[in-house]
This record gives C-alpha cells, structure tokens and sequence, in this order.
C-alpha cells in the first residue's frame, strides 16, 4: 500500500518484484570517466606490470601493479602554485597501505621510491598542462587562492613487487614512461574534438 502511494506522489510506475529484480540503471556515456588499460614488461625478468588509467572531471586516477592486479599502496598528489614566488608545490601522502612489503628489508626506502615516483609523473603531468596551455614548462596556471592547482589532484595505485628497494633506475625510469605514456593517450582520447590544429606533446 506505502510502495503504491509513494508511486502515485511520485509519478512513478509500479514494479512487479520480477521488474525490480531485473531493473538496472545505465549511466551516460559522458558521464563515465576515461579509462584504459595496459600491460607491459619489464627489465630482464620481464617482470609484468598492468597499469589503468581512469580520467575523472576532478581527479586523476594511475595504477601500476605488479601484484597480480591487487592496488597496492594508494598515494595521493596535489599540486598548488603560488603566484608570490611563482613556486609550484607537491604534497605526496600515502592514504593506504605503509608502502612496505612485510618481511623485506630497506622499507623506508620501498616508501621514498613510491612517493618519488608519485611526485615524479605529478612533475611531467604538469608539465604537459602547461604545454598545452601554450605557456613554458615553468610558467605557473594560476594561484592558490581558490584551493586549485594546475591539474586534478593525482591519485597513484602502486603495487610494485616486494624488493623494489633495489629497483634500478632504468627500470624506475622505464615505470614512470608507462605511466606517463598512458596518461598522455588518455589525455588525446579526452581532447580529441578539440585537438584540430593543435601541436601535440613530443
């Protein structure tokens, strides 16, 4: 009877148990975030490492993991600029996990690769932001008087294999290329009715 009158107020159908069970909800198109996915190998192990890539309006989504899919540790990046001292500055904090691998050794640095790695693509994300406004690497967008900074905040999934303490700097190298690379396809796909006539990135 209550289901009925909320129907009613509502100008809503009634649905049978069968049409609510099979009842789902499509979301639009635009409004679903850009996302892709990729494998690549790495180093002489040819150690495997899936990477996704998710384009939100408000946010910046990357993991890379070499856990057979598992996130890892999750870190989070925002990028201010301040129009006083035309400085740009990187806030890297680790929202889950330690960033340590249980039982392995050097595990405050296993934390400071993670938050370098972050820092580091937050660094040429920024970069390409300010190359495709048409400004020089180290022209700042704006200010930090209404909370935003050049891009959406970063948010970094990094599950590297236990050890990555003694990751060589080809391979750290090689990581932060994949990632980047994968930001930059994404970026196109996000821009692509308005590229015509625009010089891409190098």
């Amino acid at each position: 009877c209550s289901l009925r009158l909320l129907s009613l107020l509502y100008q809503l159908p009634t649905m049978s148990a069968v049409d609510q069970a099979s009842y789902s909800y499509q979301p639009s198109s635009s409004s679903l975030p850009t996302s892709l996915i990729r494998t690549i190998t790495l180093g002489d192990e040819e150690v495997e490492t899936n990477l996704i890539l998710q384009l939100f309006s408000d946010r910046i989504f990357i993991s890379v993991t070499q856990l057979s899919g598992k996130v890892g540790s999750l870190l989070l990046c925002n990028v201010e600029e301040s129009i006083v001292d035309n400085s740009t500055t990187y806030n890297v904090r680790t929202l889950l996990g330690t960033g340590v691998a249980s039982r392995s050794g050097g595990g405050e640095r296993e934390v400071s690769i993670r938050e370098v790695f972050v820092r580091r693509l937050a660094e040429r994300i920024v970069i390409h932001t300010r190359k495709m406004a048409g400004v020089s690497e180290t022209t700042i967008l704006g200010g930090t008087e209404d909370g935003t900074g050049p891009i959406a905040p970063l948010l970094v999934g990094l599950g590297l294999k236990p050890g990555c303490s003694n990751l060589s700097v080809e391979a750290f190298n090689a990581l932060v290329d994949a990632a980047m690379e994968l930001y930059l396809d994404g970026w196109k796909m996000c821009h692509a009715g308005g590229m015509v006539g625009m010089e891409g990135p190098d």
